[in-house]
């Protein structure tokens, strides 16, 4: 279910980037979808594999590119994305700078917003009755 509502915010995420962004288009709105899918997939299958690549360099900095992680990989696997999809182009390196970013954000905000549902959801002194 969280996959689901995952997909949905970043699909939103795409459209309004591409209504925001001059650089970032989209071709019509049912892509969006397609390059939500396509994001998240290259970002389980990959995603894993180019923080291994960057994690001594990350070390290296004394933890400081931990901080940008995320966005190194999002941007990382948004340009990929461009570059698989016909209907989808980011035409400068600022643009997909900018759109990883925010894309950044929206998923920062997402993971916390689910960290704090099921905070509160957990009850530690509940009783059960049988």
């Amino acid at each position: 279910m969280l996959t689901l509502l995952h997909l949905v915010v970043l699909t939103l995420t795409v459209l309004l980037l591409g209504r925001a962004l001059p650089g970032f288009h989209i071709r019509k709105p049912s892509t969006a979808v397609v390059v939500a899918i396509v994001f998240s997939l290259l970002n389980w299958g990959l995603g894993w594999f180019i923080k291994l690549m960057l994690f001594l360099p990350a070390i290296l900095t004394l933890g400081l590119l931990f901080l940008v992680l995320p966005l190194i990989v999002n941007v990382i696997i948004l340009w990929l994305t461009d570059k698989f999809l016909d209907a989808f182009e980011i035409s400068s390196h600022r643009t997909l700078f900018i759109a990883g970013a925010a894309i950044t954000v929206v998923n920062f905000v997402f993971h916390m917003a689910v960290r704090a549902h099921y905070a509160h959801s957990w009850q530690p002194n509940a009783v059960v009755h049988i």
